[in-house]
């Protein structure tokens, strides 16, 4: 079993205490950054596993934050401008930023320069964030992808662009 696969495994078993989860949580998902599939072998297993995760304890999801990141978080309009850069298979992504330039960075990075794309969300509810992690480059937005093409569609403004040099 790989280690995403126990960890669910003791969440499924509600071996799990609220105090512990979220740093734990949050120590899988560092770990993930380094790893394409580490959530699953495809996309569906992915957010189906994701999405199990942040559905625990969600009265002390800001634990998974710093107290700084929970405050970034707080101080955020009620809505704002989200970004994802990628390719077409996994611009439905679970990592967003405010950061447009970071966007297309990360675009480029994941494509090696083959058809970048730039998914943009205006008008995104804040309250549909789950959590933002700030990084060295720029902040993650944590964001169910299911929340942005079918809860917030109808208010918020999606935009796909092709990214060029």
């Amino acid at each position: 079993m790989n280690e995403i696969d126990l960890f669910l495994e003791k969440v499924r078993s509600q071996h799990f205490e609220a105090s512990t989860y979220w740093a734990e949580t949050r120590a899988l998902w560092e770990k993930s950054k380094f790893q394409e599939w580490f959530f699953g072998i495809d996309l569906e297993t992915r957010d189906r596993n994701i999405s199990e995760i942040f559905s625990q304890f969600p009265e002390t999801r800001s634990s998974f934050m710093t107290e700084r990141e929970s405050r970034k978080l707080q101080a955020l309009p009620n809505f704002v401008t989200v970004y994802r850069g990628g390719q077409q298979s996994n611009i439905a992504g679970w990592s967003w930023t405010l950061d447009y330039n970071s966007a297309k960075k990360f675009a480029y990075k994941i494509t090696k320069g083959s058809r970048p794309l730039l998914a943009t969300v205006t008008d995104f509810p804040v309250e549909a964030i789950l959590a933002l992690t700030e990084n060295p480059d720029s902040e993650e937005l944590i964001i169910d992808p299911l929340t942005i093409t079918l809860e917030s569609a109808e208010f918020s403004k999606i935009r796909f662009e092709r990214i060029k040099s």
